[in-house]
């Protein structure tokens, strides 16, 4: 089976309403790729709007639910929903007066309801002057079009494979296939009139929303071997359904707790056996993000190292020569995610991936490509919280992720001694470790935030100096040798340790332990910066 440029299945007569309506959803979170807050809120209205859990849409649930604030939490005091909720209506009535202008359909969020309104609207592309234009004018369409068809057109030909018990592909198709009758009457126009303004009538064409799985901003991500509606990650990224391949079979992963993994819904499916991606891409730097996991071998369930092996090519060059993803990830059921900076497609336009076999069947469970920096990794900053996080600065920080032991530990006191004092809402603790993913030929900053909340008269009121003292290692490398935060920060009080020019293990992570000598070990942040000359 093909991922490029098939022929395009027939579409259904007619899409239901809530097709329609379901369509005209992921088009606006297509439209949400930098407002990861904003998205998680317009998705939790619409799921529980087509779910029939109306009593779920409260400000009061909205708040615990998306915002995670507690329950007891007091809503004359916080008007964090009301906040979210009028930044929503403004950004869909902006979004209804530029890209989403010609859609048949409207979402609204009336004021003082979360309960989302869609309403029908005469919608229609306007008309193309009936006089001649000049040649200048006819160039606008032959430019924009090969820009969104090929594109979309990939993404609605591929169907579930025959063993695939996906079903839920007609919100994507709908919505993808109105994106192509659109095109389509363009075209019927064009070849009717002779040629399109270059003023109102191309306008639709370039502000239709972005392909799914495809940001505006340039990323790429989709699930290998996945064929249902976008999914909507942990930020707020859109990670579209399988796409560009060629060759291989789509599976599911065998069901159970994936470590190291925030966001587990990546790892469900996979492409396996021989294949191929070609992913169009606009020209510049990127980073490319394979994402594996192996379910099939390791410890009970048989198998183990060299039982599947393969070699991945990345434009045409060797990318690993005997890749075993089961020792990369150092176990079964362990996410493993490999990232390499400065990635440009070829002279064709495309990023080129070929996987092929030497033992066993090649796996990958899902891919990205992010515009970058050329030479330079994206900042990697954690916050050990079960949300996203904007700092005083602006600067997004994810939920907490690549760890493995510990537990989380929440209604923490206020801190002090820190621009941003809810960073240090919940915190990790225990005896755990950190394996972040970096690219294996560069060395990197880490900077780690502390804050004792437990130990001291202003907190729980016992302990203090000696309570709580832990190591930091990486790769064998003392960072933190007995560190006593309360002994170097007192009680509540926001305190960072930075460390420079650390080097990934061979398997492209920047690996953290962090060891109780006294109680336990704790950290409330973690920041990775590229520091590659």
């Amino acid at each position: 089976m093909s991922g490029q440029m098939p022929s395009m299945p027939s579409p259904p007569a007619e899409f239901t309403t809530r097709e329609k309506e379901q369509g005209e959803v992921q088009a606006v979170l297509a439209a949400l790729p930098r407002s990861p807050l904003m998205a998680r809120l317009f998705s939790f209205i619409c799921d529980n709007y087509f779910a029939g859990r109306l009593d779920q849409l409260t400000e009061v649930k909205i708040a615990v639910e998306v915002f995670g604030r507690p329950e007891t939490f007091d809503r004359n005091q916080d008007a964090i929903a009301r906040v979210e909720a009028h930044r929503l209506r403004k950004k869909l009535r902006q979004y209804y007066e530029t890209e989403g202008k010609y859609h048949e359909l409207r979402i609204d969020l009336p004021p003082g309801s979360y309960v989302p309104v869609f309403r029908r609207v005469d919608a229609t592309l306007p008309q193309s002057p009936s006089s001649t234009p000049d040649h200048a004018s006819a160039s606008v369409v032959t430019e924009v079009l090969p820009i969104e068809l090929p594109v979309a057109v990939p993404i609605l030909a591929t169907g579930p494979p025959a063993r695939h018990p996906f079903r839920n592909w007609y919100v994507a198709t709908g919505f993808l296939t109105i994106l192509v009758v659109l095109s389509l009457l363009l075209i019927s126009s064009v070849r009717k009139n002779g040629s399109v303004s270059a003023g109102p009538a191309s306008a639709p064409l370039s502000t239709l929303p972005s392909p799914l799985g495809v940001a505006p901003g340039g990323a790429v991500r989709f699930l290998c071997g996945y064929t249902g509606p976008p999914h909507i990650g942990r930020l707020g990224d859109v990670w579209g359904p399988d796409k560009y391949f060629t060759g291989g079979g789509a599976w599911f992963t065998r069901r159970g707790f994936i470590r190291r993994a925030n966001d587990p819904f990546l790892f469900q499916t996979t492409r396996t056996g021989e294949f191929s991606y070609d992913i169009p891409v606009r020209p510049g730097a990127y980073e490319l993000h394979l994402y594996f996991v192996e379910t099939e071998y390791g410890e009970e369930m048989g198998g183990g190292e060299n039982t599947r092996t393969m070699q991945i090519l990345l434009n045409r060059s060797i990318l690993f020569q005997s890749f075993d993803v089961l020792s990369d990830a150092d176990g079964p059921r362990i996410a493993d995610e490999r990232v390499f900076k400065d990635v440009r497609p070829e002279p064709d336009g495309k990023v080129h991936l070929k996987f092929e076999s030497q033992r066993g069947q090649p796996i990958v469970n899902a891919i990205a490509l992010i515009p970058s920096t050329p030479h330079k990794q994206l900042p990697i900053r954690l916050v050990t919280q079960v949300n996203s996080y904007t700092d005083h600065e602006g600067r997004l920080w994810s939920p907490d992720n690549y760890y493995m032991g510990g537990q989380f530990f929440t209604d923490k006191p206020p801190v002090s001694g820190t621009p941003d004092p809810m960073m240090f809402a919940s915190e990790r603790a225990g005896n755990f470790s950190y394996a972040i993913p970096v690219d294996v030929h560069g060395l990197y900053s880490v900077k780690l935030h502390f804050a004792e909340t437990y130990f001291g008269a202003e907190a729980s009121g016992i302990g203090g100096v000696g309570s709580r003292v832990f190591n930091v290692t990486s790769e064998g490398v003392t960072l933190l040798d007995h560190f006593d935060i309360f002994k170097e920060a007192g009680c509540l009080h926001a305190i960072e340790k930075t460390f420079h020019d650390l080097k990934p293990n061979p398997e492209g992570k920047l690996i953290l332990h962090f060891e109780p000598i006294a109680n336990y070990a704790s950290v409330f942040g973690i920041e990775v910066l590229d520091e590659t000359k």
